[in-house]
This record gives C-alpha cells, sequence and structure tokens, in this order.
C-alpha cells in the first residue's frame, strides 16, 4: 500500500486496469490507437514532428502535454523535444523563424504561422550548482535519456503519432493511481532543482494525488535547500497551490513546508481558540475557511492570512473564554510584510490586506450601510470581504452561526441594489465637482475637499439628496460654518 508521508490512512487512488507501455511494438497497436484517441496533437505540433522526421531525427511532445491529454484535459501549451542537435534544427526549420530561447540548453523557439513552440534536444543535465539550472547539458540521441532527467514520473512522458507513449518511468500508471513519485532517486531531484518541493506539493493540490513514500521523505530532507530559489518562484507555485481543488488536504499534511517560507504561520498550529463559536483550531479554522471560498487568487490569499494575527492578540479571561480583540489590524500588518516579502504585485498586496483588515465589519441590512462599505472599499474589495465573511461563517460551529450566511447574502443583495440604482457613494459619483464649487467662489484649496468630503458624507448618510440644486444650496450653509 502506498501512503502518504504525513498522513499514514491516506492510501494511492485505485489503478482502473491503465498500464504504462514503454516502446510499442506491432503487438501494441491497439495500445497505441487507444493512447492516440486521449492524446490529440494539434496540426502545427503534426507538422513540426513530421518536418523533423522527414529529416531523419525523432521528435515528440513531451512532459506536461502529454499528462494533461492523459488526463483528459486541454494542455496549455505543447512542449516537443528531439534527437536533432540545435544546429540540425535550425537547418531543417531554415524557412521558418526560428529563435534561440535558450541555446546553450538545446532549446529553440520555432513560429509557425504566428504561433510559437518550444523543440529542445534530447539531454543529459549536468550539475546544477545554483540551485536552478544544470551548469551544463549534454546531448544525446534517446528520448529515455531525457526522460530520465525529469522530476515526476507523470512528467516524464513522450508522445508521437508514429512510436505512441514512450513511458520508461510508469507515469501513466501513476496517474491512474493518482500518486506523484520522483523520477529515479528523489533525493537527488530535489537537490538538483529544490523548487521541486513545491512543485509536488502543488500537483498534489491540483490534481488531488497524495505523494509516494521516499519521494515525501526527500521533500522533507531537502527541505533547508528550499532557501535558495528566489521568492518570486515560489510565490508562483504557492498561488497555484492555494488555488487548487485539494489545496486544504495539502496544506494541512505539508504544513512545515509552507512554514518553511511563511514562518508567520506557524503559531496557529494547534492553537485552541477557547471560544465556544470555534470548534477548530485556528489553523484548522483556516483550511476551512480555503475549503469554503472560491479559487480566485486574491480570495485564496485572503483566506490563508485572514486570522494570522489572532496567536499575537489572544487573551484568555478568567473563565478561560478566548478573545482576539485587534486581530484583523494586527493579521493585516502581517499579511502586508510576508506578501512585500514574497514580492507580491501592489494590487494584489493592497487589495488582500485591505480585505482583512476590513474583516472586523459587521454587515448591517441597510442601503446606508452598503453605501459605506461601498465608499470605504470599492466594490470589488467588498464584493471579496463578503465572500471571506461567507466562508468564514461556514467554518464556525454551527450551533451558533443560524442565519449568519443569510445575512450576509442578504447583504450581497443590498449592495446589488445600490449599483443597479446608482446611489452615490463615492467622490465622483456626486453631482457636483470641485469645478462647480470654484464657479461658486469658493478659492481653489484644501477647503474644496473639506466640503466636498462633507457632502459625500451627507448623501451617503441618505441625508441629502444627491442632486446638484440640493447640494449647491448645502454649499451655502458649509460656507458660513
Amino acid at each position: 500500500m502506498v501512503t502518504s508521508k504525513s498522513n499514514p490512512g491516506v492510501t494511492a487512488k485505485s489503478n482502473p486496469g491503465v498500464t504504462a507501455k514503454s516502446n510499442p511494438g506491432d503487438a501494441d497497436k491497439q495500445h497505441i490507437q487507444e493512447i492516440t484517441l486521449m492524446i490529440r496533437l494539434p496540426v502545427k505540433v503534426k507538422n513540426l514532428i513530421s518536418i523533423l522526421q522527414a529529416a531523419g531525427f525523432e521528435a515528440f511532445a513531451v512532459g506536461g502535454c502529454v499528462r494533461d491529454s492523459l488526463l483528459g484535459r486541454e494542455p496549455n501549451d505543447w512542449d516537443l523535444c528531439t534527437s536533432a542537435t540545435p544546429d540540425e534544427m535550425e537547418s531543417v526549420f531554415n524557412n521558418f523563424r526560428v529563435i534561440e530561447t535558450g541555446l546553450q540548453h538545446g532549446t529553440l523557439t520555432v513560429l509557425m504561422d504566428g504561433e510559437a513552440f518550444e523543440i529542445t534536444t534530447y539531454r543529459i543535465d549536468g550539475e546544477y550548482s545554483d540551485g536552478r539550472r544544470p551548469d551544463e547539458v549534454t546531448f544525446t540521441s534517446k528520448i529515455e535519456d531525457d526522460l530520465a532527467r525529469r522530476d515526476f514520473t507523470i512528467n516524464a512522458m513522450a508522445y508521437n503519432d508514429t512510436a505512441g507513449l514512450v513511458d520508461p518511468f510508469g507515469g501513466q500508471s501513476d496517474l491512474a493511481c493518482g500518486l506523484l513519485r520522483c523520477v529515479g532517486e528523489p533525493a537527488q531531484r530535489f537537490t538538483e532543482d529544490s523548487l521541486r518541493i513545491l512543485r509536488c506539493i502543488r500537483f498534489a493540490s491540483q490534481l488531488d494525488y497524495v505523494t509516494e513514500n521516499s519521494t515525501a521523505d526527500a521533500m522533507y530532507e531537502c527541505l533547508p535547500l528550499l532557501k535558495r530559489v528566489a521568492v518570486e518562484r515560489i510565490r508562483t507555485e504557492f498561488d497555484k497551490l492555494l488555488c487548487g481543488p485539494a489545496a486544504s488536504g495539502v496544506l494541512r499534511e505539508h504544513r512545515e513546508i509552507i512554514a518553511d517560507f511563511i514562518p508567520e504561520i506557524r503559531p496557529m498550529f494547534d492553537l485552541d481558540q477557547k471560544n465556544d463559536y470555534h470548534i477548530y483550531d485556528v489553523w484548522e479554522h483556516t483550511l476551512h475557511v480555503l475549503q469554503h471560498i472560491p479559487a480566485d487568487p486574491k480570495l485564496r490569499l485572503a483566506a490563508f492570512f485572514h486570522d494570522i494575527g489572532k496567536p499575537s492578540t489572544m487573551t484568555v479571561t478568567d473563565e478561560d473564554w478566548g478573545h482576539f480583540y485587534g486581530h484583523e489590524a494586527t493579521g493585516a500588518g502581517i499579511t502586508n510584510s510576508v506578501m512585500r516579502r514574497l514580492k507580491y504585485d501592489n494590487e494584489t498586496r493592497e487589495d488582500v490586506i485591505a480585505v482583512i483588515d476590513a474583516h472586523k465589519i459587521v454587515f448591517q441590512q441597510t442601503q446606508r450601510h452598503a453605501r459605506r462599505c461601498l465608499a470605504k472599499l470599492g466594490e470589488p474589495r467588498l464584493r471579496m470581504l463578503i465572500e471571506l465573511e461567507l466562508a468564514d461563517v461556514k467554518s464556525q460551529n454551527p450551533a451558533f452561526t443560524g442565519g449568519r450566511a443569510e445575512n450576509i447574502l442578504a447583504f450581497n443583495d443590498l449592495v446589488d441594489e445600490v449599483l443597479a440604482g446608482q446611489q452615490c457613494f463615492s467622490m465622483k459619483d456626486l453631482a457636483v465637482s470641485g469645478r462647480d464649487l470654484m464657479d461658486a467662489g469658493i478659492p481653489q484649496g484644501p477647503e474644496i475637499g473639506r466640503i466636498l468630503k462633507i457632502l459625500l458624507e451627507q448623501v451617503i448618510e441618505g441625508k441629502l439628496p444627491n442632486e446638484r440644486q440640493a447640494l449647491m444650496e448645502s454649499i451655502k450653509i458649509l460656507r458660513q460654518s
């Protein structure tokens, strides 16, 4: 039985009887036909392979596109590999535009009818002194040598319509079993490029797969090497992991891997909230919120970080009841620091921390409150907050959440009504502008901003209609105050 490292009760998915084939011969024609039905090469890919074959070289689609095709998914792109050297490829494709994308590592990009395809010479990698790319590569004429250097068996398959599926490491069988397994010696694979540790758990999240024991053991053995990896690469894998359908389970099983680059989450682990409103510790609650929120990157980030301020703000009464006063603002500050360290773009970072900080808002069932929230956050951030609050409630003690989800949904309807009615909640919606105030004799300067702010506040509160005449009359009174 194959089990995951941290959870011995998790077993690999049952094998439906699909077996891997290595080098199909005449006796395997039926199998090749079955695979051909699963892997439908685009016309341009077929043409590129045919051109190389006609020149006397081998060529295959390789890696993720083969994996996704076998899973019934549409590949994002098609990578090709060939026995032709870069010089030979340039000669073969002399009638096409060719870009020397990574000549040192044997990769050229060929443009066919404006579409770019990367084609790489079969290669054997040398040492990885920087923990990212091989210092040197040796070209080889055997596809099996090229597949042997790849990370996981499910990514170490190649295909063309002539030879069928080339699968020397059992990738097709591992796909059928829902298993992530390194090609060759796992520790060597992770030492070569320690980002593969995150790639492994990212695939586990996206595919809902378990990790084979020796592969899981090697991930933790090599975890200190993750510090060699650029934060941008870590961030990209983390985002993909968070948006996977099995993200909560993977984070539960491999929380120490995430804590290696976000140590701020460790105090959340196993922290009893000492509060009847919660049936989970802080970390487990976070995982349930992730499970209940849509798989949008910003939403998943907000869910992941929304309670990160709880450990440092926890107080316990004499009655052993836990409180977390101000954890939203504290959590926003911690999140800001983490996201800066991981070099998130400003828009993503600012949206996420704004929503976490606003996590303290209690929605009221009035259009006035909807306008105030829209004025404070803007529609995109308010919609994010609504999603976060809804997922948060669904992850608390159901004995104390009666009606709260319905209240949040009702508030969302009020926001819809405010927007549909084009009600005013921002300066740009006011029926008067700074120019109107200057035309009324108010000199340009801070006084204009002060008056406009008061007018907007009164319109949001419903004390003034958003009508030009009423606002201009109010300006006269404000000038005298």
